[in-house]
């Protein structure tokens, strides 16, 4: 999968890349009902990150990245279903723990899956 980037920052060893959001919910007629639809309009329409700086770049140009199918595979699995498998295993072993209370039960999931975001933020950058 190759995406254009905008240089937008450029610092002594990293630069700051712009790519435009792309979805097809603008020319989908479901998009004022469909979940997708209503939270893409939250959101800015662009995503900002570092990258390492390249030679002979500079502010303003547009650069092509390509990422690989099964990196894009395994970050989908590492976003998506992490988390999810995460609030489905700590609600699991709650349940061999603390067998007879739903309320731990409920907790240790929801906490599963806070630390699942946690550490996909911190060390999954």
């Amino acid at each position: 999968m190759k995406e254009d980037f905008e240089i937008i920052e450029i610092r002594q060893d990293w630069m700051l890349l712009k790519a435009q959001r792309q979805s097809g919910c603008q020319t989908c007629e479901s998009k004022s009902t469909c979940g997708t639809g209503v939270l893409s309009g939250f959101f800015a329409g662009f995503s900002q990150f570092k990258k390492p700086l390249q030679q002979g770049v500079k502010m303003g140009d547009v650069i092509t990245l390509e990422i690989a199918s099964s990196e894009l595979f395994f970050r989908a699995f590492q976003l998506y279903l992490m988390p999810l498998l995460s609030l489905f295993f700590g609600a699991y072993f709650s349940t061999l723990l603390f067998p007879a209370n739903d309320l731990v039960q409920t907790l240790m999931g929801i906490g599963a899956f806070a630390l699942s975001l946690i550490f996909l933020k911190v060390y999954l950058k």
